[in-house]
């Protein structure tokens, strides 16, 4: 399905460094998917997004044990305590990013494809990893930052872990699917779209018209997803 993913190392084509490029893709994005046309790269930005994840999983640990404290504070009284348990979802965040850059990458090759090109999904699947930059990291440190100026206290359920960054400031009680779907567009999101576009646009010499249509229905399909996994997740009481 396309050509194979290159393991990460220490300089891509045209001189340019797997892991430096994790951060020059927020500011010369077109050279960065120029080199990774010639040489496909995912694990380099899989891995700086899994440490960078579970780095936040393990410090803002504090803040989780009281939203989880809060969550089952209705609860009766000697059943296991959930928050003991918190730290093995440490042992699923590369897992979980796995699969999310895996179908982002599907996507890009399904649409691709039906523009006509011919979709390279070893190409596409780094497009996904690195345009995933802004909303998984740059997204994440701030939300801690947030977080952490606000101070434990106003954790009082497990939304609170999400400090409102998009289109959440605009209805702050929305919760389900809504509430889900309005925090997944904010400017970081909107920062990976245009990535995305660029990414998709360069490394199969497409339109910036095709790319940003390609980009642009990703983002809405998992602006859906986002909002659907928000009617099963943790309300407040």
């Amino acid at each position: 399905m396309g050509q194979g993913i290159q393991q990460p190392t220490a300089v891509q084509a045209s001189g340019g460094s797997a892991w430096l490029d994790v951060v020059k893709v927020l500011y010369e994005p077109t050279q960065v998917f120029e080199r990774l046309r010639e040489r496909p790269n995912f694990l380099a930005p899989f891995i700086a997004i899994c440490v960078v994840q579970i780095a936040v999983f393990v410090v803002n640990m504090p803040f989780l044990r009281a939203a989880m404290a809060a969550q089952f504070a209705a609860r009766p009284a000697g059943g296991p305590d959930p928050s003991k348990f918190l730290w093995i979802g440490a042992v699923f965040i590369p897992v979980g990013i796995a699969l999310a850059l895996l179908i982002g990458g599907f996507l890009l090759w399904v649409l691709v494809s039906l523009m006509g090109s011919e979709a390279k999904f070893g190409r596409l699947l780094s497009v996904a990893a690195y345009s995933a930059v802004p909303s998984v990291i740059l997204l994440v440190l701030i939300g801690t930052i947030v977080l952490h100026v606000q101070g434990i206290g106003q954790v009082t359920s497990p939304q609170d872990m999400q400090p409102a960054l998009g289109l959440d400031l605009f209805a702050p009680g929305a919760r389900g699917f809504v509430g889900a779907a309005l925090k997944a567009v904010n400017p970081f999101s909107i920062w990976g779209l245009v990535l995305t576009a660029i990414g998709v646009s360069t490394t199969h010499r497409l339109s910036k018209g095709t790319g940003y249509t390609v980009a642009t229905i990703v983002f809405a399909i998992g602006v859906l997803i986002t909002g659907v996994f928000g009617i099963f997740g943790p309300r407040a009481g």
